[in-house]
């Protein structure tokens, strides 16, 4: 027997705002059940047809262990839905679409949601720090910075392609906005940026450091939902996929090597199972939780740091609609807006190959790849 192709039909968020803004009187819940009710109602969703959902969320809402299932009730969805909640940094959303993904090409179920919340508002400054080092993100980061000689300039030079880039797609990211509090769109994209403004920011993690508040992701409050399904089941409901999910890959090192550098492990090793070099994907998304992370990465991809080599990156075509240092990055809420952006703009380009590379905290990473052949 083969297996349901899973396909990835409808996605949903919220605004992503900066943390202690708009969104800070609100809740994880609050945010997570915005997302998903509104995938529900703006796709025309039958809650009785939701089998299963899957949820993340970095920073737990006390009293709320397993928030995936308090959307349910939240929600007024079906009590039938089973729900579990995930923990996995920056990968979160790439994890729960992967439960729901593997339920539906094994059979257990035909469609289900993904998804994932953060409210960094609310969160405990230690939450930014890696525990087993005591260092932050940034920290971390200006380390491997220096290791892969990562010039500031070029750094500059990606944030302002993420601004560019989010500011000339707002119609398109506003489709899968739904408004919450008054808010109705990203609160990070900033049509001023320019190359000069990048240079004056002050280095953030020490003075000798490259990295600013302008070329790393900010803190963000934010939610996101995925509708996932069989194959089947979309053809039976009239929908047509925006994209299909054909591989996964998950990877991690230790953090002395560098703790955003599991993408040198991910990215390789999924193209190198499918057949492909990056030269075949026509859409790459990169999370940038900081664009000397993007560059280190990429350098490691071309020249076979951890993996053979992929070949060059056309940078033409990462992050057309922008990413993280400009739309936002609520850690768990992120995987489901890239997997969301890039299906869209995949079946908007009739593009046949996607690739999404997220780096997480940990020295983790997760790897998806898409197509619509």
């Amino acid at each position: 027997m083969t297996s349901p192709r899973v396909a990835i039909v409808a996605g949903a968020r919220t605004p992503f705002v900066k943390a202690g803004q708009a969104f800070a009187k609100l809740s994880p819940l609050a945010l997570a059940t915005h997302a998903v009710r509104g995938l529900v109602s703006r796709h025309n969703v039958d809650p009785a047809g939701i089998e299963a959902i899957a949820f993340g969320a970095v920073v737990p809402e006390r009293g709320k262990p397993n928030i995936a299932r308090e959307i349910v009730f939240e929600a007024g969805l079906p009590a039938s839905i089973e729900a579990q909640t995930v923990s996995s940094y920056c990968i979160t959303g790439l994890r729960t679409a992967t439960i729901i993904a593997d339920a539906i090409a094994r059979g257990r179920i035909s469609a289900g949601i993904a998804g994932g919340v953060e409210w960094l508002s609310g969160a405990d400054p230690a939450t930014f720090c890696e525990p087993t080092t005591g260092l932050s993100m940034g920290e971390h980061m200006e380390i491997t910075r220096k290791q892969w000689e990562i010039p500031r300039t070029r750094q500059d030079e990606i944030a302002l392609a993420s601004h560019r880039n989010a500011v000339a797609a707002a119609d398109k990211l506003a489709a899968e906005i739904v408004p919450l509090e008054g808010v109705a769109k990203d609160s990070g994209p900033r049509p001023d940026t320019s190359l000069e403004r990048l240079a004056t920011l002050k280095p953030a993690f020490g003075a000798d450091g490259t990295i600013t508040a302008g070329n790393a992701s900010p803190v963000t409050d934010g939610a996101s939902a995925v509708l996932l399904m069989s194959e089947e089941r979309a053809q039976r409901e009239g929908r047509r996929p925006l994209a299909f999910i054909e591989a996964m890959d998950y990877a991690a090192l230790h953090p002395d090597e560098g703790l955003l550098m599991a993408p040198a492990i991910t990215v390789p090793r999924l193209l190198a199972r499918a057949g492909l070099k990056l030269a075949d994907i026509d859409l790459l998304e990169v999370h940038e939780a900081f664009a000397a992370q993007v560059l280190a990465n990429a350098a490691a991809w071309e020249r076979s740091w951890k993996g053979p080599a992929t070949g060059r990156i056309d940078w033409s075509r990462v992050n057309v609609n922008g990413s993280s240092v400009a739309v936002g990055h609520p850690w768990s809420a992120t995987g489901g807006r890239i997997l969301t952006t890039l299906a869209n703009e995949m079946a908007r380009r009739d593009a046949r190959y996607g690739l999404i590379s997220i780096c997480a905290a940990g020295a983790m990473a997760g790897a998806f790849l898409l197509s619509r052949r």
